[in-house]
């Protein structure tokens, strides 16, 4: 049997279980409330109460691409964590549930679940992350000016490979752990680490960390360099995460295959 099956039968589980819709309305909801809250920033200080009376606060307006940066970057923390729990149970809840048992009498490898398993998921994040960020930078243009497109999808695309890692790892930590809440917990600390720790451990872990990958999305759709030079600062990022994806990849893998079921 072919993983084609099985891909099939994990995108109608998503479609059941109404993940095919959450995740983008999240996605949406996370990202887009941002430009709403900017545009709005300045009526919520003049309305606050507390401030002494003739208070005048100035606050620059900021550029359209400055305020769909600022997006992301609020996006990073919550959407990590979104990811986690959507993540997290699907395969040590198939697991304890006894559903990973009853698919394996039949003649579908493990390699082929666990596959099916990544593809989906990743073809999933993808997808709301790209729906995400057009409405968002759609709305962003309405509310501040004129947004550069082909730096919005550049600088998407160069962020994405951040949320395979979130789904790559909390896969790995699925396979490793029979019980999803001890496969979020493991994969919420491991991000938390790798996302963060590397900006204070010298500027070259920090260039290939995740957290420089963001950083390199955020300057493209901010529109401070061109292309060709975003593409050589994003480099490192991009290489040190697509490595990070394939060996908690096969990690998780190596995990499934050796768990008893």
């Amino acid at each position: 049997m072919t993983s084609h099956p099985m891909i099939r039968k994990e995108f109608n589980e998503l479609v059941k279980t109404y993940k095919i819709l959450i995740i983008p309305i999240v996605f949406i909801a996370l990202m887009i409330t941002q430009p709403i809250t900017m545009k709005m920033l300045p009526d919520i200080l003049a309305n606050s109460t507390g401030l002494p009376e003739g208070a005048v606060i100035k606050i620059p307006t900021p550029s359209a691409p400055e305020v769909l940066s600022t997006a992301i970057s609020k996006f990073s923390s919550l959407g990590t964590f979104v990811l986690i729990l959507i993540v997290m149970g699907s395969i040590a809840g198939e697991k304890a549930s006894g559903v990973a048992s009853m698919v394996f009498v039949k003649p579908i490898s493990r390699a082929k679940y666990y596959l099916a398993k990544a593809i989906t998921y990743y073809t999933l994040t993808m997808a709301s992350m790209l729906i995400g960020m057009g409405i968002t930078a759609y709305y962003t243009e309405i509310l501040f000016g004129k947004l550069d497109w082909t730096h919005v999808w550049i600088g998407t695309l160069m962020y994405i490979p951040n949320l395979f890692l979130v789904v790559t790892t909390t896969l790995c930590a699925s396979s490793f752990f029979s019980n999803a809440v001890g496969a979020g917990g493991a994969s919420l600390v491991f991000n938390i680490l790798i996302f963060t720790v590397p900006q204070f451990l010298g500027k070259f872990l920090d260039m290939v960390s995740p957290g420089g990958l963001s950083n390199a999305a955020m300057m493209v759709i901010q529109e401070n360099s061109t292309l060709a030079q975003a593409f050589i600062t994003g480099l490192p990022g991009l290489a040190g995460v697509f490595t990070l994806n394939i060996v908690f990849f096969f990690m998780g893998w190596y995990f499934l295959e050796r768990s008893e079921i």
